[in-house]
């Protein structure tokens, strides 16, 4: 199993996000500890990042194999994710 880190970004605007998604965020974090690549795994500027899709969010995140943690990065609209 591995363990999730929350960045102090990632944190600001999981708190910007609608309660009832908020909720499905932290289930979807539940089960990328069980199976981390379970998000779609990005291109060109953000290879190495995974998306996983909540409803109109997204949230950003990257694997680390050798100390078995997952890091979000960030989470938000997909509209402003990505930049």
């Amino acid at each position: 199993m591995y363990r999730i880190l929350i960045t102090s970004q990632a944190r600001k605007e999981l708190k910007k996000i609608k309660k009832k998604y908020q909720q499905a965020i932290v289930e979807i974090l539940v089960e990328l500890q069980e199976n981390p690549r379970s998000g779609k795994p990005l291109t060109r500027e953000l290879t190495g990042k995974f998306s996983y899709k909540v409803g109109v969010y997204r949230i950003i995140y990257t694997i680390n194999d050798l100390d078995k943690t997952i890091h979000i990065l960030t989470a938000g609209h997909r509209s402003s994710v990505y930049k």
